[in-house]
């Protein structure tokens, strides 16, 4: 994975995109199939869980791979993204994936867009699609452990014995971790956030704190939710499933230790005919491996992620055409005198490329990054 690319959006945050194969060397083509990539908590492109898709569907043809080109949306702070606000992302941060689809199709005019996601970014993804409705620009969506539901979500954690003693400790130090390490621009601005510098403060010191911890101290009071509760309500993506109108795989499992199975059984997933839930014994959380053909250890889910990819990107190698007709794409306008790209229907999506320049000049980490990734 190469060429990131930051972005400024028109609050003034920035988000990176890292393009495989990059346009350097693959330069842009009429009628490109792009992969929008969405990572799990704390991830980034870097994650084998990713590249293990990426491998397989960015080659060209002849190299036994679709041709297609990634776009992976590393979120505000995650591997090597600069915060320059006060703020990072949450699990249903649809907002900044808007302004890279403009990017996409202002850089990529022809293109067709399908998007991937992982857990935390299979929720944000499926927000987004729901969201847009029938102006969703994407031509069909396929997520992997995607949580659908975190009021039941928070609930299903702690009633497990590896969800009790292992995961909320893990997911939650990893958000603490990230928040840390970008800590100096919150603290800077401290004085006019809903959450007190004391507060942030003592997340940054605690030794571990739980998820469902670090959502009630920082997460829901910082984007402006009333409480924990609202804040899980407001940013599941079951919300807005029956609104989904797109081809949607959603590959989950019975036994995932961190969302559970309950959010499967809502109406709103299964009355959805554009929506294919597909549900395996076991996986757990991402955790889909097999032995392949050379007795080593592979990732079983690349599998039918190709498949389906390749059944809509390239009808001819499996024999079935499918009808995917054109997405309707914001288009982007230049704002006079300047280099930042607006969608002229919204006021709130927009997009400015910072130069490598500019983009080493942008610095907010306090610490090396160590940080879990997954959900």
């Amino acid at each position: 994975m190469s060429h990131n690319r930051p972005h400024r959006s028109p609050t003034a945050g920035t988000v990176a995109v890292d393009i495989s194969p990059p346009l350097t060397s693959v330069p842009i083509s009429p009628r490109e199939n792009i992969l929008l990539v969405a990572h799990g908590l704390t991830g980034g492109s870097h994650e084998p869980y990713v590249r293990a898709v990426l491998a397989r569907a960015t080659p060209g043809a002849g190299e036994g791979g679709l041709g297609a080109r990634a776009v992976v949306l590393n979120f505000r702070g995650c591997n090597g993204s600069p915060v320059v606000t006060p703020r990072l992302y949450h699990a249903g941060s649809s907002d900044d994936v808007r302004h890279v689809v403009l990017w996409i199709c202002h850089t990529f005019p022809e293109c067709r867009i399908f998007g991937i996601g992982f857990s935390l970014g299979a929720n944000i993804l499926a927000k987004y699609a729901g969201e847009e409705g029938a102006r969703c620009p994407l031509q069909a969506l396929i997520t992997l452990a995607n949580p659908w539901d975190f009021v039941a979500g928070s609930h299903h954690l702690p009633s497990t014995f590896l969800g009790r003693h292992v995961y909320r400790w893990v997911l939650g130090d990893a958000l603490r971790r990230l928040l840390r390490m970008h800590g100096k621009v919150l603290l800077d601005a401290a004085a006019d956030l809903p959450v007190a510098r004391g507060v942030l403060e003592d997340v940054f010191t605690r030794r571990s704190i739980t998820l469902r911890e670090y959502d009630v101290l920082v997460n829901a009071p910082l984007y402006g939710f009333e409480n924990v509760y609202d804040y899980y309500s407001r940013i599941s993506s079951v919300k807005v499933a029956g609104d989904i109108c797109i081809p949607y795989l959603s590959i989950n499992s019975a036994d995932d230790p961190i969302t559970g199975t309950g959010e499967l059984r809502r109406r709103e997933i299964h009355d959805n005919p554009w929506i294919a839930l597909a549900v395996t014994r076991t996986g757990g959380h991402l955790g889909w491996f097999e032995y392949g053909t050379d007795g080593g250890i592979t990732r079983w889910y690349v599998k039918p992620v190709l498949q389906i990819l390749e059944a809509l990107v390239e009808p001819t190698l499996t024999g079935r055409q499918y009808d995917l007709a054109g997405r309707p794409k914001p288009h982007g306008v230049t704002v006079d005198g300047t280099d930042f790209v607006r969608d002229p229907e919204r006021d709130d999506v927009g997009f400015r490329v910072l130069s490598q320049e500019q983009s080493e000049l942008v610095v907010s980490g306090m610490e090396v990054s160590k940080l879990f990734s997954g959900w």
